[in-house]
């Protein structure tokens, strides 16, 4: 009787041996697709602009990219802000009213938020409610703007 097929372990050694043939053949098979595949999506990451890759998720959030730069550069690391959105503001899209803020937060690190901060970025807001002495120190193209209210 045959290595390959005595009962019961010649029939189990054959069937596991097509199985891993199975495999190493659907490996072969398969591989060099999936290597293009994600070598394509590199190439589709990488032609992006390094601040939509730095960016990312906010994208659809902040309105104005700039605007996280400028806040960035503005605001002392150890600072306060505060986002303040206009019940009317239009600019950006629907996620913007809801959740600029959360993005801002993570985005500002370490900069914390804290209502009332000297610090504002501001979406559309009347600039009368922080007094005469908020100075606007950067302002974009969707209405969005880095003040400082000194105390």
């Amino acid at each position: 009787m045959s290595w390959w097929t005595e009962w019961p372990t010649g029939v189990i050694r054959t069937v596991v041996a097509l199985l891993v043939g199975s495999v190493v053949i659907a490996v072969v098979v398969t591989y060099p697709g999936l290597v293009r595949e994600a070598g394509e999506e590199a190439d589709t990451n990488s032609a992006q602009a390094y601040v939509d890759r730095e960016v990312a998720g906010g994208n659809g959030l902040v309105a104005d990219q700039q605007a996280l730069y400028a806040a960035r550069a503005l605001i002392p690391a150890d600072a306060t802000y505060h986002v303040a959105i206009a019940s009317d503001y239009e600019g950006g899209d629907e996620l913007t009213q809801g959740h600029a803020a959360s993005y801002f937060r993570y985005a500002l690190m370490p900069r914390r938020p804290e209502e009332g901060a000297p610090w504002v970025v501001c979406y559309g807001c009347d600039l009368a409610e922080y007094g005469p002495r908020a100075e606007v120190l950067w302002r974009g193209d969707e209405d969005v703007s880095i003040v400082h209210v000194p105390s």
